[in-house]
């Protein structure tokens, strides 16, 4: 039995921020990885999809594209595989691992070699995979998820994506830009379910006028594969879809099952494994960490909390950090136009405070000089604050660079800035952060001026 100060199950995101740094202070430790070196993210999340939508945005040719995503994926994740990792004094194991009791672990390597392991400290970094619904005739065929998808060699003529939160609208966007003819099953109202209805309808009339079809509030009911072709039923409208490829997007679920949890002890559910304020499990030596935990399934949060779990791992037992300090989690889907968002809502503020103590400032991209320049004039951004103190509670950006111009915001959240003393900063000229400070303006405008002109 091979003892270990610390044994981190998982090279994704988390699993990779607190192996590397736990070897960087010169401690030894041992990765395991059951399937993909990188993790979800390199390899069928953000890298590929992200990929995918800048050379569709490029109009490379559809082969073109998904071969430029397999050279992305292969050359991120060169800087995440074993060889890489044992430079910077990671011990690597590739296997499928699993409890046998709270302090000791069994890896089972592809070729049938068995481990077993003790461990005084275990970091759970397993990720997520893709949800796959209860549909009748579904399990049967070959359909398509967001772990498959980039294995195609050329798009499809036509595609039909279930499900349009973030993946399922960023790659149906992105296909039909490369020339598949894409329809998008969605079960609920409007898309991207946690924005705004204004967003969601920004967005869906952007995508149906480059050619997506949806079918909103709608299920699909059984799935058929035949001649190469998928014929997919539809509940409400009791009619039949079809296309050459069916790409399920509905969702993500924490990967555990081979864990056996339950030998060590461990609180979880399907949702994912139960954590206190420190990144702990129920049993305290063992952290856990990204999609494991359960949603939301950010590889940013993943990150974040992977450094405060390595923070609590190297200094304790003389000090621990909460891996939630109470800022507000950022979140972005690279459609065209992006959609990012922070923080509460309006409903969600005015529920909170009260009407009459929120105020909301709303800047059309009409009015924003660069916007205009680049015939982008669809898009908007809205900042929700506190009326008075205009403390910044939330914000929606919808327009082609919102992710990048949410940081500002989520700055000025995070270090309790008002709203009011962005105006201060000299934004340059023109940018798409002039937006901004036009927010901030607004605060003088609709909130002080007419209060004083009315004393």
């Amino acid at each position: 039995m091979r003892p270990y100060p610390l044994v981190v199950i998982g090279a994704g995101a988390g699993g990779l921020v607190v192996a590397n740094g736990f070897a960087r202070a010169g401690k030894k430790v041992l990765l395991i990885e059951k399937g993909h070196w990188g993790g979800d993210c390199t390899n069928f999340g953000c890298i590929p999809s992200k990929t995918l939508i800048g050379a569709a945005k490029r109009k490379e040719t559809g082969s073109t594209a998904l071969q430029k995503v397999r050279e992305t994926i292969e050359q991120v994740r060169s800087h995440e595989e074993p060889p890489a990792l044992q430079k910077n004094g990671i011990e690597v194991l590739a296997a499928t691992a699993s409890f046998i009791d709270p302090h000791t672990l069994q890896a089972v390597e592809p070729n049938g070699a068995t481990h077993t392991l003790r461990a005084n400290k275990i970091v759970l970094a397993t990720g997520s995979a893709p949800l796959i619904p209860s549909i009748l005739g579904l399990k049967e065929t070959p359909f398509l998820t967001n772990e498959t998808v980039f294995n195609l060699k050329e798009p499809p003529q036509s595609m039909i994506v279930l499900g349009a939160g973030p993946i399922g609208s960023e790659l149906a966007q992105a296909f039909q830009r490369l020339g598949t003819k894409v329809t998008v099953v969605h079960r609920h109202s409007h898309i991207l379910g946690r924005e705004p209805e204004k967003a969601s309808a920004l967005l869906i009339k952007k995508m149906q006028r480059e050619g997506v079809t949806f079918c909103m509030n709608e299920e699909l009911s059984e799935v058929h594969y035949q001649q190469g072709l998928f014929h997919c039923k539809l509940k409400g409208e009791k009619k039949e879809i079809c296309a050459e490829q069916l790409l399920i997007a509905s969702g993500r679920k924490p990967n555990l099952r081979t864990l056996e949890l339950d030998r060590a002890k461990i609180n979880w559910t399907e949702g994912g494994i139960v954590v206190d304020s420190y990144g702990r499990t129920s049993q305290k030596h063992i952290f856990a960490l990204g999609d494991a935990v359960g949603p939301p399934f950010f590889t940013h949060l993943a990150e974040n909390r992977a450094r405060t779990v390595l923070t609590t791992l190297l200094l304790s037992p003389f000090w621990k950090k909460k891996i939630d300090s109470g800022q507000p989690i950022p979140r972005v889907t690279y459609t065209d136009p992006e959609i990012a968002s922070i923080g509460l809502s309006q409903e969600e503020a005015i529920k909170k405070y009260g009407s009459k103590r929120v105020a909301t400032y709303f800047v059309p991209l009409s009015e924003v000089d660069r916007a205009i320049t680049q015939g982008e004039r669809e898009g908007f951004i809205k900042i929700i604050t506190r009326k008075w103190s205009s403390r910044i509670l939330g914000a929606t950006l919808a327009c082609s660079c919102a992710g990048e111009l949410l940081m500002e915001i989520s700055l000025a959240i995070h270090f309790k800035i008002p709203l009011r003393k962005l105006s201060q900063l000299i934004h340059p000229y023109p940018t798409y952060s002039l937006a901004m400070r036009r927010a901030a303006d607004l605060w003088l405008t609709q909130t002080l001026l007419p209060a004083f002109k009315k004393r």
